[in-house]
């Protein structure tokens, strides 16, 4: 076999050293380059690991597509990483010896922070990995420098004792009490080879005396430290053992020389809880890898062979495989650097996402070997074979797939199902240990079915752990797997063969637990009112939730079985029961996010980087959130505990758990007086024990005065202000800035609290919000949506919705209409059965195609919701804003020119280019009494907003006293009516979109006018107690008399509106004046329009004689009559009812009294034909009706018509 080439990169204070040596028979010569680290080249080398830094956690994040980072070359992958380390870090002549290299390279360096591994030159057809083996090490200063020839590595094996196997002593949690540390080191015992020698220390016994008293012929080799590391910055470290005795350098020094040989110490990195809480623990990332390096120093010089330890905490499952893997190869005899390589390669081949492994560094000595190389390891030594690169691998497979590697999930789940039942106090391991560890895999199919079914997980566990009950087995007993577990576990295998799969995985191994038909698990799941039948389908499939049907309720009286549940619990406690508090009151948010059940944050990086910059401060760190309902709070803090589940956050924060909590939760269920405070008082306790959990309270201001007696006892807020107060609980708060005024009544907790305000979104950034959310709603809906139906969602519910806010009203708005669209789908496929029963194949492709959401149906959706025939943005609309004119002149007769100026204003705010923020118009119509004022504003609402109803009158001479303005926007506190709603404000409020109708504004007081100034400017009112009114999408219109007196005498009996001259323009100015007289210019000011009303002629009142005839024709007609008004009882009615002084009001009475009344009696008295036709005529000053049959004609009428044709001949 060829003999590999060394090449050595050692770095020191002051410089780089890279040194080439290659084997005797290479015809090259070696080479040796030395750089010396100046400011620039510290600098850049900076900048480089930084950038390999960020690269690594860019790979990392595999949940978000893969993006390039800017180091100088176009791919992504390990592979461009390599290549990168290759031409950045290497010096150039290096570089040209390197691929002048034929030999396999070795390489041996103390800067493990750099991922050697990976040094790859070429490119990705024709290049290739130059690393076959690294050893990973550093050495400490002042102590022997790392040797660069193959003659010296040879020479350091002498005089050095080795054995045939491997000895670790485990020292579990000493001087501290860390119970997920006692399971880990009982998982990874399960999972470590035979011939490894195990020595395990719990808590006090781990201790400088027992230790000593242990070592004899199984002298460890390996010191494994299992609890918390105590790091403190800036001084002397020492290691914590049991009996409350601590180690400084002398007594380590002392331990080690007691010890045969030189033990190699593993250091786990576990913060402690404790110096978290009192401030110890706020050392940045780069200070707690420095006094890790430091403390491995201290302890290499006391004597240690070597120290393996972790830069940064890890996850737990990874800390475990790392051991696992790293002892394998240490037990097989495979020098330490080696052994820490394979195994962070094998780390990084089947998880390349995540960048655990490069947390584990040695400090020391890499070529030393712990105990002699077997048998099994001599054979499989040597070259490692590298398969060809392509672009399904993000590197080389580096170690063979094996049936281990295939089994790996299996050992994963029983090392948990060990630990059970371990925990349980078990000397055997059965079927419901196995089903327990399947309901710890967060994330799995085996939670997400029980959630599915109504349980939770958790609950689930603690109901057949009660049902078990604790047996009396000791640690030191063996466990042995039960008959029917081995038939289970090889059940699961051939599952997996049979549905094609390689891995014995979590449905394999679930489904084979679930279907024993009489087994434990099986009875205790029927039992709690869970059919295994469904739950293995709801495993087996991956849509469990579309599957969900009606979950069996439990029986009160179950049937009777073998197994009883335990005394006292209820068979539904997996529902409401429990033993933490947090779990039944609260909701896990980082759970939630880590299943994907979250609504996802789109946007708001903002506010998100304030609410973790608020999170890490020192004091005052529990924000609250304030803002509008609808703009996003709850998402906000949901989009935290996503990032935190993604990793995507600061040190500080990473493990926390965001659980939110009620008030309405804490109060339900407490009935007797202390109830509620010991409820309190334990989610706080447990929220503190656990160190690493931030809660939620939605509705903060709920707190205040909830709990609180009449006699004055403390409330909510008042037991969490200490938790708060002294940094032992983290908190985030949501409330709106109406109900933080409550909030800041309370001083003492107000100053515990930092607001952080979230705004509204702009309608670009609602538009990108929900453009981000589209696939949710076609997915849950089975629609399609448009960019259209986007864009009006956000455009028609900021114009229509005034009071509700972004983007919560355009979601609502789009989810509605989509609901709405699947409804009527339905509807039209069920009404096309038929069709389709026929053999069509063509339609039964209609009935299947999904609904597409376009944006007249958000409009329907906005009509609904508002009462507005609201049209979506095109050519209709339009047409019907050009045509508004027309419509109303067909309403309002003889007053085209106030119609034509009252058109052109909303016309033009309809445009959008009316000035921002101010009512969409506001006029004062001036003119005599029945001339059309009112009449028009009821046509305007009737034509813009849909029907007669958006017509909101206020009549000002309600208001004549200084203190009626009141009653428009509600009563000040402590006056009575406080409460209630103003008369403006509350009809505002409903119906924002609307005609305001002012009618006879001069009889109001004038202090009135002034509260209607903010609103004509501004578009806005504010009410009593402080809630703004929007008053943007309303027609204001002021009706007034002032100065009509001049009107009735300047113009003659007979006056046509609309004839222009200098008399009209003298009479306009002289109008104007006078209401510069009675109104403050601030008030005219702010009017778009004034518009004059003329008096009405006699062709006028003709006209609206005619209207109002039509009216009454059309009630007839409901009545199955048809009416027939000669122009003779027309010109009655006009003379009866129309004067110049009084206008056309009186012609409605008039009406009503010589036509409506007489007809009415007679409709009572006679028997009426149906489908009679009455026929109006004047006759001697008086209304004659005739009712008819249909097409009767009378003899009268005949005689004329037979002498008009004779006339005619």
């Amino acid at each position: 076999m060829e003999q590999p080439a060394l090449l050595t990169i050692l770095r020191t204070e002051t410089i780089y050293r890279f040194r080439l040596e290659l084997p005797e028979s290479s015809s090259q010569a070696g080479q040796e380059y030395i750089i010396d680290l100046t400011p620039e080249i510290r600098e850049r080398l900076r900048r480089t690991l930084q950038s390999v830094a960020q690269y690594m956690q860019t790979l990392a994040q595999a949940d978000v597509k893969r993006q390039t980072m800017k180091l100088g070359v176009v791919n992504d992958s390990l592979l461009t990483l390599g290549r990168f380390l290759f031409d950045q870090l290497l010096p150039s002549q290096m570089q040209d010896a390197l691929r002048r290299l034929d030999n396999a390279l070795i390489i041996e360096t103390n800067t493990p922070e750099i991922p050697w591994e990976l040094l790859f030159e070429g490119n990705a057809k024709s290049g290739r990995f130059l690393c076959q083996h690294l050893s990973i090490g550093r050495q400490v200063s002042g102590r022997e420098e790392v040797r660069h020839s193959v003659a010296d590595r040879a020479t350091r094996k002498v005089g050095r004792r080795e054995t045939q196997g491997l000895t670790v002593m485990f020292l579990v949690n000493p001087g501290s009490d860390r119970p997920v540390a006692e399971e880990e080191v009982a998982t990874l015992c399960t999972t470590l080879p035979e011939s490894v020698s195990r020595i395990i220390l719990y808590r006090q016994q781990a201790n400088q005396l027992e230790i000593k008293m242990r070592v004899g012929a199984d002298s460890p080799h390996v010191l494994h430290y299992a609890g918390p590391v105590p790091l403190k910055v800036g001084e002397e470290h020492v290691l914590a053992l049991g009996g409350s005795s601590r180690l400084d350098s002398a007594a380590i020094e002392q331990l080690f020389q007691s010890l045969p040989r030189r033990p190699l110490v593993f250091l786990s990195y576990h913060e402690d809880e404790r110096q978290g809480r009192n401030g110890s623990g706020a050392a940045s990332q780069q200070e707690r890898e420095d006094s890790m390096e430091r403390l491995a120093n201290n302890l290499l010089v006391s004597g240690a062979g070597a120290v393996l330890a972790m830069r940064w905490p890890v996850n737990t499952q990874r800390e475990r495989e790392f051991a696992a893997l790293f002892y394998q190869e240490v037990a097989d005899g495979v020098a330490l650097g080696e052994a820490v390589r394979r195994a962070r390669m094998s780390m990084v081949q089947h998880r390349p996402d995540d960048t655990s492994w490069m947390s584990f560094v040695l400090y020391g000595d890499p070529m030393l070997r712990l105990v002699t190389a077997s048998v099994s390891s001599k054979e499989r030594s040597g070259e490692l074979r590298f398969e060809p690169f392509d672009d399904n691998h993000l590197i080389p497979p580096i170690i063979p797939s094996s049936n281990t590697l295939e089994r790996r999930f299996l050992q994963e789940v029983l090392g948990l199902a060990l630990m059970e039942a371990r925990r349980m106090h078990k000397d055997y391991l059965g079927t419901p240990h196995l089903f327990i560890a399947l309901t710890k895999l967060d994330g799995g199919c085996t939670q997400d079915a029980l959630r599915s079914l109504g349980f939770s997980p958790k609950q689930v566990r603690d109901v057949i752990r009660l049902a078990l009950g604790n047996g009396k087995a000791t640690s030191d007993t063996p466990i042995l797997p039960t008959r029917r577990c081995k038939e289970i576990l090889q059940t699961a295998e051939q599952n997996a063969l049979e549905s094609g799969s390689t891995t014995i995985d979590e449905r394999a191994i679930a489904q084979a637990v679930l279907s024993e038909g009489d087994g434990v698990t099986h009875e205790l799941l029927t039992k709690l009112g869970i059919n295994p039948a469904q739950l293995i389908e709801l495993v087996l499939t991956s849509n469990a939730r579309a599957l969900l049907e009606l979950v069996p309720s439990i029986s009160a009286n179950p049937a009777d079985a073998s197994i009883e549940l335990p005394v006292g619990i209820s068979p539904d406690v997996v529902v409401k029961g429990g033993n933490s508090v947090l779990e039944r009151l609260g909701r896990d948010l980082t759970r939630q996010a880590n299943l994907k059940q979250l609504t996802p944050l789109i946007g708001r990086e903002k506010e998100l980087r304030l609410l973790m910059q608020t999170l890490m401060l020192k004091d005052r760190n529990n924000p609250v959130l304030i803002g509008d309902s609808g703009v996003g709070k709850t998402t906000i803090v949901g989009g935290l505990a996503q990032r935190i589940i993604d990793g995507k956050v600061p040190v500080e924060l990473r493990g926390k758990r965001l659980i939110e909590l009620s008030a309405s939760s804490l109060v339900a269920g407490t009935k007797y007086r202390g109830e509620f405070e010991e409820r309190l008082l334990k989610v706080l306790e447990e929220a503190e024990s656990a160190g690493n959990i931030i809660l939620f309270i939605d509705e903060m201001h709920l707190l205040i005065g909830t709990g609180r007696a009449a006699d004055g006892s403390i409330d909510a807020a008042g037991i969490l202000k200490p938790a708060l107060a002294g940094g032992r609980l983290r908190c985030i708060g949501a409330t709106t800035p109406q109900e933080y005024r409550l909030i800041e009544k309370d001083a003492a907790m107000e100053r515990r609290l930092r607001p952080v305000m979230i705004e509204e979104p702009t309608a670009e950034e609602a538009l990108t919000i929900l453009t981000g959310m589209r696939d949710l709603y076609e997915q849950h809906h089975n629609v399609s949506i448009t960019s259209e139906a986007l864009q009006a969602a956000v455009h028609l519910s900021v114009q229509y919705l005034p009071n509700l806010r972004l983007p919560d009203k355009a979601c609502s708005v789009l989810d509605e209409a989509c609901s709405q669209a699947r409804i009527f789908s339905m509807e039209d496929a069920a009404g096309a059965v038929e069709g389709t029963k026929q053999g069509d194949d063509g339609e039964d492709e209609e009935l299947n195609e999904m609904p597409a959401i376009n944006a007249s149906m958000i409009a329907e959706v906005i009509s609904h919701r508002t009462g507005i025939p609201v049209r979506a943005p095109g050519r209709e609309e339009r047409d019907r804003l050009l045509n508004l004119a027309s419509r109303l002149k067909s309403r309002v007769v003889g007053q085209d020119e106030a119609i034509s100026r009252v058109t052109q204003a909303i016309q033009v705010a309809r445009a959008g280019l009316k000035q921002r923020n101010r009512p969409a118009g506001v006029f004062l119509f001036l003119g005599p009494t029945g001339v059309g004022k009112t009449e028009l504003a009821r046509a305007l609402a009737a034509e813009v907003f849909g029907s007669d109803e958006h017509l909101i009158r206020i009549d000002m001479s309600e208001y004549m006293e200084k203190h009626a303005v009141s009653r428009m926007v509600g009563a000040p506190p402590g006056y009575i009516g406080h409460d209630q709603e103003g008369q403006l404000t509350g009809k505002l409020r409903r119906r924002p979109h609307c005609v305001v109708l002012l009618d006879e504004l001069e009889k109001a007081h004038p202090e009135v006018f002034d509260l209607f100034l903010q609103v004509f400017d501004a578009g806005r009112l504010t009410d009593a107690q402080g809630h703004t009114v929007d008053a943007q999408h309303a027609i204001w219109i002021m009706t007034s008399n002032v100065g009509t007196d001049m009107l009735g005498r300047s113009m003659p009996s007979g006056f046509r509106a609309g004839v222009k001259g200098t008399a009209e323009e003298m009479q306009r100015e002289r109008l104007l004046e006078r209401l510069r007289q009675t109104f403050r210019p601030e008030f005219l000011n702010r009017v778009d329009e004034v518009v004059i009303f003329h008096p009405l002629g006699q062709e006028q009142a003709r006209a609206i004689t005619r209207l109002q005839m039509n009216e009454l024709g059309a009630r007839l007609l409901e009545q199955g009559l048809t009416l027939h008004a000669e122009d003779s009882a027309i010109d009655l009615l006009c003379k009866e009812g129309f004067s110049q002084t009084q206008g056309a009001r009186p012609l409605r009475r008039a009406i009503e009294r010589l036509l409506t009344v007489p007809l009415s009696l007679r409709i009572l008295l006679a028997n009426i034909p149906e489908h009679g036709e009455v026929h109006v005529k004047a006759v001697d000053s008086q209304l004659e009706i005739d009712i008819r049959e249909p097409g009767q004609v009378v003899e009268e009428q005949l005689e004329e018509d037979v002498g008009a044709e004779v006339d005619a001949i």
